[in-house]
């Protein structure tokens, strides 16, 4: 099939790739809320909590590592057609569990699936997007990644009250959405990028490529901005309920009708976001973003926890999130990692960060019930090494991975000329 053909509906595939986006978040948020509402009928302790985010965490990485190399090897509609598959699995364990350890199982097996879509998903739409607008593009999976959330807070405003029975219908909701995408799907051809590279004489390099130059720098600059950057929005999504429930004294269904009032705003800033992504003005979305990483636990400590500040640690995670944190970094690796390995980069990048949010996670709810003052001091100071990291470094890379001449040389290297400055990207865009 020609490549005009694979990009005739480049939103539709979008919105098929997006939905790996939508699950993770919605999965994070469910196991999160979930947690708290078995935290009695289970006699989970806060590090039983703590682990099973912790394990969720850990697959998402090891699946993303795993599945991200896949893609580049074998392709993005074969890695993505099964991965839905194990996940739907992972779920419907879950729903049968009537002890932890059935539960544990479950999550396990919805992680390790969840993961290995996103890199693949992410890979497939930059590279089916219309010209010039991979950015924006790219910045609709974290648009879907917020509605995920804020569709599982509102199941949680309904049913976070009926105990074992609301967890159900909760991963139900997750079954569901599933199973759908997995049926669309199934009509969505391969990229025609990826085609394209297979068939020439640099499309098989071996994993080594990721780590050399020029790629290297910008596979360890992502890979640390989106481990630093990550922590906190991963942390308020995972935890939120557990710290309105623990810190702010309420209950997981006034946790929910905080996040609906959020969520107006983080969708409203993701769609901002999508729309500026390929503009210069992505920058000042930037710098606002880096204020907010440091600001919401500023507030939130400053406040001590009511749930207020809690609030206001929440809207500013959500604008963090989108514009600073993974919303950007998912923009970033389309740009600066090229066709032949962008999956494989993504995989590495986003499973490492994962595996710190794991470990990180896995002492959160500790520390949040006996020291959230230092909790909150420590997320505060990653926010200011993201904001190095964000301003100084990350903006300097060149990129290589837009639609046109550069990629186009790389792939085809004996066609090649000099390589030219990326002009694809608009002059000032962080």
């Amino acid at each position: 099939m020609s490549e005009t053909a694979t990009r005739s509906r480049p939103w539709y595939t979008a919105t098929l790739g997006g939905m790996a986006s939508y699950l993770d978040g919605a999965t994070i948020v469910t196991v999160g809320m979930s947690s708290v509402i078995l935290q009695q009928q289970f006699a989970m302790s806060s590090w039983s909590i703590g682990a099973l985010n912790s394990v969720l965490m850990f697959m998402f990485a090891t699946g993303a590592v795993i599945g991200g190399r896949l893609g580049d090897v074998l392709g993005r509609r074969k890695v993505y057609a099964v991965d839905l598959v194990v996940y739907a699995v992972g779920v419907v364990t879950v729903l049968c569990a009537s002890d932890q350890a059935t539960l544990f199982v479950g999550v396990i097996i919805t992680g390790l699936a969840m993961g290995a879509d996103v890199p693949t998903s992410l890979a497939l739409m930059a590279e089916e997007a219309a010209d010039g607008r991979q950015g924006s593009t790219v910045a609709y999976a974290q648009t879907l990644w917020l509605a995920g959330v804020a569709v599982v807070q509102i199941l949680g405003f309904f049913v976070g009250d009926l105990g074992a029975t609301g967890v159900r219908i909760m991963f139900a909701h997750l079954l569901v959405v599933a199973v759908v995408v997995w049926i669309l799907r199934r009509g969505v051809p391969e990229s025609a990028a990826w085609q394209r590279t297979r068939r020439s004489s640099v499309g098989r390099r071996d994993l080594r490529e990721v780590f050399r130059k020029p790629y290297g720098v910008g596979l360890l600059a992502t890979g640390l901005y989106f481990v630093i950057s990550g922590i906190m929005p991963n942390t308020v999504g995972q935890f939120g309920a557990f710290l309105v429930v623990n810190l702010g004294h309420s209950t997981v269904r006034v946790f929910s009708l905080i996040g609906w009032a959020t969520m107006v705003v983080g969708l409203a800033v993701a769609l901002l976001f999508q729309r500026l992504a390929d503009s210069p003005l992505r920058r000042v979305l930037l710098v606002i973003g880096l204020v907010s990483l440091a600001a919401g636990p500023l507030v939130a400590m400053a406040g001590g926890f009511s749930l207020a500040s809690l609030v206001v640690l929440f809207v500013a995670n959500t604008v963090a999130g989108t514009w600073a944190g993974e919303g950007l970094y998912k923009v970033w690796s389309q740009e600066i990692f090229p066709t032949r390995i962008r999956s494989t980069a993504q995989g590495l990048t986003f499973g490492a960060a994962r595996y710190v949010m794991a470990v990180f996670g896995l002492f959160t709810p500790t520390l949040v019930q006996d020291a959230p003052t230092m909790f909150m001091g420590v997320l505060i100071a990653l926010g200011v090494v993201a904001t190095v990291i964000g301003l100084l470094w990350l903006p300097r890379l060149p990129r290589h991975g837009l639609r046109g001449a550069q990629e186009e040389n790389e792939e085809n290297p004996a066609d090649a000329g000099p390589a030219p400055t990326d002009r694809s990207v608009p002059s000032g865009t962080a």
